[in-house]
């Protein structure tokens, strides 16, 4: 699967013209070692990208996102992991969302840049060579004086999605996001989605494992009204069933 790709390609069009010192490198510890003892306890697959020497300062002992590498395998290799574990066709898709996703950061104030988020489904590879869809949420971690981008931080886990893309930019605290399509090489504003109160209720009760009859009594309604509601939950979260509608509403701040 390993494909040789110039790794500088991944930093397009970044600027990167402010130093980044020793001294802010220590700064930055105490923040890394507290992510380090939040994916422990709670196994998370995270790890920070350094934009300023192109290589990663954190990766994370959870085995989602390492694909049968050790921790430190990965943490050296760096961006020469992704030939490795990604297909050419996602690596080429990659490519395009980081470059499409930095010229969409420099659009935007520093509060919005440290405030939203980039969302992107792609495949990955196991050393076995099972291959498994993943979903990356990055976010900015540390900013340069000039509002420039040193410091991410990356959540991996497994996508609900069947095809790899899917990229959009979204502010935390809002299910309003910026679009990309892959067609048009452009962002588009999509709407923010809207449950009805009743329809949030529902999904919040099924999110703590009431069963519809179960919704029904508490909600003094028939359970045929309860499944009219999941109905029409499913449709606008576009999602095939309510594990899916919990999941999807929890990582994109509708519940």
């Amino acid at each position: 699967m390993k494909q040789y790709f110039d790794v500088n390609k991944f930093f397009k069009p970044l600027k990167l013209e402010h130093p980044v010192s020793k001294i802010d490198y220590v700064g930055v510890q105490p923040y890394i070692e507290t992510l380090a003892s939040l994916a422990r306890v709670a196994n998370l697959s995270l790890y920070v990208i350094d934009y300023h020497r192109k290589e990663f300062l954190y990766v994370s002992s959870n085995s989602l996102f390492l694909c049968g590498y050790e921790r430190e395998e990965v943490k050296e290799m760096g961006y020469d992991f992704y030939p490795e574990v990604v297909p050419p066709e996602d690596i080429a898709m990659l490519l395009e969302i980081n470059e499409k996703g930095f010229e969409q950061f420099y659009k935007v104030d520093e509060e919005t840049k440290y405030n939203s988020f980039i969302s992107y489904d792609f495949t990955m590879c196991h050393k076995s060579g099972q291959k498994f869809k993943v979903n990356h949420k990055l976010a900015p971690f540390a900013l340069t004086p000039d509002g420039d981008i040193w410091l991410s931080l990356c959540l991996v886990t497994l996508s609900t999605q069947e095809k790899s893309g899917n990229a959009y930019i979204q502010r935390f605290g809002s299910s309003e996001k910026l679009e990309y399509s892959f067609k048009t090489k452009r962002w588009k504003l999509k709407p923010a989605i809207a449950l009805t109160d009743r329809e949030l209720e529902i999904l919040r009760l099924s999110a703590q494992g009431y069963t519809e009859q179960s919704i029904a009594t508490k909600l003094f309604v028939e359970k045929s009204t309860v499944k009219f509601h999941k109905s029409n939950i499913l449709s606008k979260l576009k999602v095939n069933n309510m594990m899916e509608a919990v999941y999807y509403s929890a990582a994109n701040h509708i519940i």
